[in-house]
């Protein structure tokens, strides 16, 4: 009978210390850890998001993004272009790594070929605006169209719950006449854009998506787009776009619980601003904060450019030594660097785990 006693008690013992074992130090009064959300995630927008939505066609400025240099400093993908309009990743794919995936959920016109990736889709078109567009870059309606019909045909699961949308544009398009418009007719563009935008924002929520990222408008006075002129000197005075399309956005779109606003004014001030007193390390972040890594020979060029087999443009060596690629997109360390100074603000409003 002791023997037995004694096995009972050692195999009770064990059991217990397993029990133990398991149990959080410190008591059932500790909150259990949270547990990552695993998000769906959608994108919408320009050449800030596209990741090879442009059609495929022979070289010109819309298409750039599909040849050589684009693409050089993607690893990932053998260094060869892959439709991203920068040197490699874009912003959706830094946001993907921040939900714990490698990069972007595949592009949509990729979705014949490759079926419907259960991590999303997306929709984003270089050159297309929110409310400028064409036949091969549909604006923001057009594209949260093309995703209402696609949850409506149940191809995309109409199950949106934990699903984020990422609206990500550059500006440009919409704003390509700033330069030559007065502050009343850039006043009543801000306006329609913004409207615009609202509308898309507030049909994404309906359709169910959770929650929806959306870029404030970034320092378009500092793009080597409108700092050329000054020798990429300092930025472009006419900043008055920037201004006014993220004063109308604040009204109209961050009002509702379920949108943020990703500030990049503010980060890409605080990167580009040669002088800015509060950038702190920000500042110190790039040694060419407003020379793009490829420069067109002419103003009127672009990044890639080639005229009888010969180069119209200047690439740098260094890539990740410049915040800007082009002429409007950074260089994937730009977008790493802007991401990074976002990626705490973006998983507490997703109520993510680090």
């Amino acid at each position: 009978m002791k023997v037995v006693f004694a096995v009972v008690c050692a195999v009770l013992l064990l059991l217990n210390a397993g029990q133990v074992e398991s149990r959080s130090h410190g008591g059932g009064d500790r909150a259990p850890p949270k547990t990552k959300k695993q998000y769906k995630l959608f994108v919408f927008g320009d050449s800030f998001a596209d990741n090879g939505n442009y059609p495929m066609a022979d070289l010109t400025a819309e298409t750039r993004a599909w040849y050589y240099p684009y693409g050089t400093s993607d690893y990932e993908h053998g260094t060869s272009p892959t439709g991203r309009f920068s040197d490699a990743m874009v912003q959706p794919d830094f946001l993907a790594r921040i939900l714990g995936k490698e990069e972007s959920p595949p592009a949509e016109r990729r979705r014949d070929q490759d079926g419907v990736d259960p991590f999303g889709m997306n929709f984003a078109v270089g050159s297309a605006g929110i409310v400028a567009g064409s036949r091969d870059a549909p604006n923001f309606g057009t594209q949260v169209d093309s995703f209402r019909r696609l949850v409506r045909h149940g191809i995309i699961n109409k199950d949106l719950t934990d699903s984020v949308a990422l609206v990500a544009f550059s500006g440009k398009r919409d704003y390509a006449r700033v330069s030559d418009m007065t502050v009343s007719q850039i006043d009543a563009l801000a306006r329609n854009v913004t409207s615009s935008l609202a509308g898309g924002v507030e049909q994404l929520l309906k359709l169910g998506v959770s929650k929806v990222l959306v870029d404030a408008l970034p320092p378009l006075g500092c793009t080597p787009w409108l700092s050329r002129p000054n020798g990429y000197g300092g930025c472009d005075a006419n900043l008055q776009a920037t201004s006014l399309h993220n004063a109308y956005l604040n009204d109209k779109v961050f009002k509702y619980d379920d949108v943020f606003m990703l500030d990049l004014k503010t980060v890409f001030t605080d990167f580009v601003l040669t002088n800015n007193p509060d950038a702190g390390s920000r500042g110190k972040r790039f040694k060419y904060k407003l020379e793009p890594c490829c420069d067109s020979f002419d103003e009127a060029g672009f990044c890639g450019q080639m005229e009888d087999g010969k180069k119209q443009y200047m690439l740098c060596p260094k890539p990740d030594k410049h915040f800007y690629w082009d002429d409007m997109n950074p260089t994937q360390a730009g977008w790493k660097a802007v991401m990074e100074e976002l990626e705490d603000p973006i998983k507490h409003f997703l109520e993510i785990s680090s």
